[in-house]
């Protein structure tokens, strides 16, 4: 016989009972639906398909690297025996006279005679990752003591008398509400919260270190420079960017030629990896002094972001303003030409530091100014966005008149990886042959409107013209 303490609770027509059980005892007595009965039949199906290389990968990973390991409650499902129900009222004790009946056959005892069948209804990833730990089935090994840690356990049971199709048809109905309805925290909410992500924590310490980004005011969430609410989008505020693009644009500053390609950390992880283990303090504090290096760098070649975003984002045509000198459409402040921006600036860093590195692989960390004449060809590029290259491009007319004008939406991904590409030209990283010079120029001609025909020879001579060489 198997006796657990339990809690009873109940919610619609299920009754269920809340228990704790060792690491041992889930591995020994909780199996998977399809040892206990195997299914041809979609409609019979009462559980997903089990993903082993989570199961042996990143759960197991979880658990034997994270001292703070944590799992909410498995949910299982007792198929046949005779489990029993045994209350333990507490409501004799004075002490608890105040609670007007709560406590009435809330606590007890949960017994089974043996002959049950348990399997995980929602929790098969994790009770895979228990088993393969326990068993040594995996690359890690599990934490001292790991075998009698214990996890919360949700028992529901069928009702008496009930039909075994009808109980069957609400165990799948209860596995698609328990997964359904569960929403993952947002990007938002893990660059704010995340503790174990690295280049979370250091986007929340540049926002409240660096000069540039952090808050006017006591509060970290009113930075005048970063935009501190949910979303990536702008339009007419007076911010630099949004914290979840910073987040991405450190994350490609960070993402080195070197990190590519041996790995990050003293681990040498994989980059979805590495976000979630927390490294070493002093891991942490290297990534952000490399950070604080790269976007003082930015700012000094690039001083126009320090201006007020809200007259730096005015669509309409220079002529049509009305004072031009007051306001003008940057594209430096567009999120999606800052992706472009850190890419670029990325693979001029690299080039630096394969220059000063001994060997292709060293792992070097630039000074300021070694930074800075790594960078300095961004401060030759036009980003005017009435200006080739992003007039037409990025920036495109709405009307026919050519009065009001918008950031495109048609073809983005394919104008922004032309884009990359001009700049990559113009900044000396990718030196073309008059054959690809000619490619990319159809390339860009292509993306221009039937009303640009007529300028596009004098901008592609202007973007020609800045080409470093």
């Amino acid at each position: 016989m198997q006796i657990y303490p339990a809690i009873q609770a109940k919610m619609g027509r299920w009754q269920y009972y809340l228990v704790r059980m060792s690491m041992v005892e889930i591995a020994q007595n909780i199996r998977y639906a399809e040892e206990i009965h195997g299914t041809s039949q979609l409609s019979d199906a009462i559980q997903r398909n089990l993903d082993k290389n989570r199961s042996t990968g990143e759960i197991a990973r979880y658990l034997a690297r994270h001292d703070d390991r944590f799992f909410g409650a498995i949910v299982v499902a007792a198929l046949g025996g005779e489990p029993q129900w045994h209350p333990v009222s507490l409501e004799d004790d004075p002490q608890f006279k105040l609670l007007d009946g709560r406590l009435t056959e809330a606590f007890g005892m949960l017994t089974f005679d043996g002959t049950e069948n348990y399997y995980a209804l929602d929790g098969q990833h994790r009770l895979a990752a228990i088993r393969n730990l326990l068993d040594n089935a995996t690359d890690f090994r599990p934490p001292p003591s790991f075998r009698d840690e214990e996890v919360s356990v949700l028992i529901v049971t069928p009702r008496q008398l009930e039909d075994t199709d009808e109980f069957m048809v609400r165990y799948r109905r209860l596995f698609g509400h328990l997964n359904r309805y569960a929403k993952a925290m947002s990007q938002y909410d893990n660059i704010i919260m995340d503790e174990d992500d690295a280049l979370a924590i250091v986007t929340r310490r540049l926002v409240s270190q660096h000069p540039f980004f952090r808050s006017y005011s006591d509060s970290e969430f009113e930075s005048g420079r970063v935009f501190m609410d949910p979303g990536k989008n702008l339009r007419n505020a007076p911010y630099f960017t949004t914290l979840e693009v910073l987040y991405e644009l450190n994350v490609r500053l960070l993402a080195s030629r070197h990190r590519r390609n041996v790995g990050w950390g003293d681990g040498q992880e994989d980059l979805r990896v590495y976000k979630r283990f927390r490294p070493p303090e002093s891991e942490i504090d290297d990534l952000l002094s490399e950070l604080i290096v790269y976007w003082n760098t930015i700012i000094r070649v690039l001083p126009v972001i320090e201006e007020d975003g809200r007259l730096m984002r005015d669509h309409r045509p220079p002529e049509l303003r009305e004072d031009p000198s007051a306001s003008q459409d940057c594209v430096l402040f567009w999120p999606i030409v800052q992706i472009i921006l850190v890419d670029i600036a990325r693979a001029l860093l690299d080039d630096m530091t394969h220059r000063v590195s001994t060997a292709d692989t060293a792992a070097v960390s630039l000074t300021e100014d070694q930074a800075y004449e790594a960078l300095f060809p961004l401060s030759a590029i036009t980003w005017d966005a009435h200006s080739p290259p992003w007039r037409y491009m990025l920036l495109v007319p709405a009307d026919e008149a050519l009065v009001t004008w918008r950031i495109t939406n048609e073809d983005r991904k394919q104008r922004m990886h032309l884009m990359e590409r001009v700049l990559r030209w113009s900044c000396g990283i990718d030196p073309l042959t008059e054959e690809e010079i000619r490619g990319l120029r159809g390339s860009w001609y292509s993306f221009l409107p039937a009303t640009a025909v007529e300028e596009a020879d004098s901008m592609w001579a202007e973007i020609a013209a800045g080409v470093v060489v």
